[in-house]
């Protein structure tokens, strides 16, 4: 906080605090994530410097090693073997979108949904025009979700690649995911992106079906976006210009 000195009369001088100014409202994404369907996989941003731009967000690091679900200002890792892990700062992020969550609408819900119907709720609440983080925080009598292998060059794109599937029934978590767009894919992919993680983050990735329980859905729209490019070079193994299929 910064102090300011004010003259006043008497020689006397008072202090004040300048008014703290808020985070700003930014959606930041670090390379897109057409890319990595396509093959990029490797790292283009470190950890710490991806937390510079918001506390709520999800990704993958370097090679696919790691599904990345940043919740509450900490980032979480999960991998094809298992492993959970808090990322240390110099892992590096191959894809990540990330924003200071605050929420601007609240929802509770108890219907027994599917992913697909879950969507289709959330498709009656959106702003379909606006980006939005998605907060999914309760119990799931069901969720399935998938970490992918760690990869090796020459990288293929992830429709060739393997990955393992989980699968917890009865568990508390949260959902951590963000609304795109279509016409916006090519910076993240499908129009809804998820990943969960466990209330005690002991296991988390990608978000393929769910059934859930009681939760509450928080949303939080961005007013700016902001995209942080790799260099050239990471992305001479594909072509952005060629249609995903």
């Amino acid at each position: 906080m910064k102090l300011y000195l004010l003259a006043a009369l008497g020689g006397a001088a008072l202090l004040f605090a300048a008014p703290a100014q808020a985070q700003p409202d930014v959606l930041f994404y670090t390379t897109l994530n057409r890319a990595v369907h396509l093959g990029q996989y490797d790292g283009v941003m470190t950890v710490r410097d991806f937390k510079k731009n918001g506390d709520f967000g999800l990704g993958s690091i370097d090679k696919l090693k790691y599904e990345l679900i940043y919740l509450d200002g900490t980032p979480y890792g999960f991998s094809a073997d298992g492993e959970a892990i808090t990322l240390p700062d110099d892992a590096r992020v191959v894809f990540g979108v990330t924003k200071h969550f605050k929420a601007q609408k609240t929802i509770e819900l108890s219907e027994k949904l599917s992913l697909k119907k879950l969507q289709a709720v959330l498709d009656t609440l959106l702003d379909h025009n606006a980006f939005a983080a998605i907060k999914i925080t309760g119990t799931f009598d069901q969720i399935k979700y998938f970490c992918y292998e760690e990869q090796q060059k020459p990288y293929k794109p992830t429709r060739k690649i393997g990955k393992k599937n989980f699968e917890r029934s009865g568990v508390e978590g949260t959902i951590v995911g963000f609304f795109t767009p279509r016409s916006a894919e090519v910076l993240n992919s499908p129009n809804y992106h998820f990943h969960f993680t466990t209330q005690n983050r002991d296991g988390g990735g990608h978000v393929d079906d769910c059934r859930i329980g009681r939760v509450r859905i928080e949303i939080d729209y961005a007013e700016e976006l902001r995209v942080h490019l790799p260099e050239p070079r990471l992305q001479q193994n594909i072509d952005l210009n060629k249609p995903i299929k």
